[in-house]
Formats: structure tokens, sequence, C-alpha cells
């Protein structure tokens, strides 16, 4: 599948790119994924690879050589997913010198492709700073949450389904 300027497919297609991913989600999110944080990135990325197919889901974009570019994930928790559970498109990763090259935009219609595949009708995310990408991918904030200092807004999109396509996993 395209995604902005990459190809974007599973993580378990090109595992290698794990540990990348993983220093990756320690710079970014440190308060997280770093020392004392309550996170853990390597087990958060093998977890989806423990499941092909199912969720947790994570999609790598790679450039023309190969290497890994951004990076998403869908999971069925997130903050916000105690309110609306569901799919939750998470973690949207691009480096900075690659941000706003239609990177994570390419990023956000590959997960919207792949919760559809799924099964899933609608998808949710929630964000402080990636507003402007969601509302040009036509999702709708439907709520906000504050968690500690920062305000999160909760963002839904309803994915198109086709006749006949079941519209939740399962059905």
């Amino acid at each position: 599948m395209q995604g902005g300027t990459g190809r974007v497919t599973a993580l378990e297609t090109v595992p290698g790119v794990l540990a990348r991913l993983e220093t990756w989600f320690v710079e970014e999110w440190p308060g997280w994924y770093g020392p004392g944080g309550a996170g853990d990135a390597s087990r958060d990325l093998g977890a989806c690879l423990q499941a092909p197919g199912r969720l947790p889901r994570c999609l790598v974009s790679l450039d023309g050589l190969g290497a890994v570019i951004g990076t998403v994930s869908l999971r069925d928790t997130s903050p916000g997913s105690d309110r609306y559970p569901g799919v939750w498109l998470t973690a949207l990763l691009v480096p900075p010198p690659l941000r706003r090259t239609g990177i994570g935009t390419g990023l956000v219609a590959a997960a919207e492709a792949e919760a559809l595949r799924l099964g899933f009708s609608e998808i949710h995310a929630s964000t402080a700073n990636a507003q402007s990408l969601f509302r040009r991918r036509d999702w709708i904030v439907h709520d906000s949450l504050k968690i500690r200092e920062t305000v999160l807004d909760i963002f839904r999109k309803p994915l198109q389904t086709s006749p006949g396509k079941s519209e939740r996993p399962g059905s």
C-alpha cells in the first residue's frame, strides 16, 4: 500500500526496523517510554508481532531504499478508549526532519484502510498536536480530555464500508 511518499506495510513484514522504532518511541515520548516512564516500547511494538492480522497492529512507512520513515499503530486502548471502545489510531510518528512531507497523512490513510479491512466501521484518535492532519482527512472532533496538564482532542472518523461487509469484528 502507498502512503504519502513511502510504501506502507505491516511491522511483521519488516521486523528488522523494530530497534529503530523503539529508539524513536523513547525519543519522541520520553515521559512515557523513557527512563522511569510507565511505558515499554519493546513490549508495545512486540505485541504487534504476536497476532498478525489482529489488534494491535503496527504499520510502517518505508522509503524507496527500504528505510523506515514513519509509523502508526492501531490498538483498542488509548487515552479516551474507556469512553469510546473500538479501534484507535495511536503512536503516529514521523521523524522531525521528514514531517510535513505527506508521510503522516499517508500513514493515517493506511491506518484507516487497515481498520476497515479488520471490520471496524469507525476509528478514533486522541491528540494534542496533530489536529490539522486529522481534519484534512475528514476526522471530526467529538470530545476532549485532560491528562495532567495536557488537553487532548478526541477525533473519530466513520469508515466507508462496502455493502454486505461486516460492521464489527466477529459479526
